[in-house]
């Protein structure tokens, strides 16, 4: 992001005096004033415009580097190839912006979401980085629906899962999607309730759901062993309470849950995955939540979590990544907060903000 440019007024000192000892209304207007011209207002398109560049993402083979970049004036997705200058426009929204793209695992579709002129019904689009001419394709295209809750997944790179209210607008289904070619097919439909679904990583398949009850506003995790089992109520959060799941655990035993159960502030936990019993407290700050969890992408260890009370704090459970952690602290300029923006499937390239 390019560092806003505004300008910094002083106040004189006779004004500041004058503040500190007034008792009447129009000698504080005066000084209001005085302290704030029309000079010191900083513009609408400084706080409110686009950015110069925003939110740089590498592909999972490293070759590319994608990032929003204003084209005619309107936020779109550029490209460049790392280590070249061949920077290129790839889509051509000319309406509302592009807000946000991330990559597919097949390391050559930009993804995105974007409505239809301002419908807020957000569809999923994809686009070939790697083609010149390739033209952006709706993968999501039903009029009147919207898109949300994409999935990617390394072991599965020419497919993704979305959900979708095609069936029924209140209801979100999860539909699998075949990238070379747009197909969706139902991959699992909601019984009502539930606002959110998760995957069990090594399968792919839909095995985590979030459902709220209207009843008493309370939140329950529910999981499955397989797409073709039953699902069960793992854990409930009443009102009050936060939580949800994070991951399964390779051996399926049991599942990484942040919780606030029997706490203050969010911890991260282990529970069983057939009793929803606490296991194990991995992580917690009775300061702050749980902020960030970094975990192995093979095994499902935990790797770091962060808390963010006043400042980004990590507790490492690696050595090798505290060790990365600390050189680039080390590196970055004095005090300056250390975070990852985005990093290739072999972990040898990183983006750090």
């Amino acid at each position: 992001h390019r560092t806003l440019p505004f300008r910094t007024h002083a106040v004189s000192r006779s004004a500041t005096a004058v503040a500190d000892g007034a008792s009447n209304a129009a000698t504080r207007a005066a000084v209001r004033m005085a302290a704030t011209t029309s000079d010191a207002i900083i513009p609408k398109s400084v706080l409110f415009g686009n950015p110069e560049y925003a939110s740089p993402i590498i592909s999972p083979d490293g070759k590319l580097l994608a990032y929003l970049r204003p084209d005619e004036g309107v936020l779109n997705v550029w490209c460049r190839t790392v280590g070249a200058s061949d920077d290129r426009v790839i889509t051509k929204d000319r309406y509302r912006g592009i807000r946000q793209a991330f990559w597919a695992e097949d390391s050559k579709t930009l993804l995105y979401m974007q409505d239809d002129g301002g419908d807020e019904n957000f569809h999923l689009w994809g686009i070939d980085a790697t083609t010149p001419s390739s033209a952006a394709r709706d993968l999501t295209p039903f009029p009147g629906a919207k898109a949300q809750n994409v999935v990617t997944n390394k072991r599965f790179p020419d497919q993704l899962l979305v959900g979708i209210n095609k069936r029924d607008p209140t209801q979100f289904d999860m539909y699998r999607c075949t990238l070379a070619t747009g197909e969706l097919t139902l991959d699992t439909e909601n019984p009502g309730g539930v606002l959110g679904w998760g995957t069990e990583d090594e399968s792919f398949e839909v095995r985590e759901a979030i459902v709220m009850n209207p009843a008493d506003s309370s939140t329950t995790v529910r999981v499955r062993d397989s797409a073709g089992d039953e699902w069960r109520d793992l854990v409930t959060f009443p009102y009050g309470e936060e939580g949800n799941m994070v991951e399964f655990a390779r051996d399926g035993k049991s599942v990484l849950a942040l919780s606030t159960l029997g706490r203050e502030t969010q911890a991260l936990v282990r529970l069983d995955a057939t009793t929803g019993a606490e296991l194990e407290t991995i992580a917690y700050d009775p300061k702050s939540n749980t902020a960030g969890i970094l975990l192995d992408d093979d095994t499902k260890e935990v790797r770091a979590v962060s808390f963010n009370y006043a400042r980004t704090e990590r507790r490492f459970f690696d050595k090798e990544l505290e060790a990365d952690f600390r050189a680039l602290e080390a590196a970055a300029p004095g005090g300056a907060e250390v975070s990852i923006a985005s990093r290739t499937r072999d972990e040898q390239t990183w983006l750090v903000a």
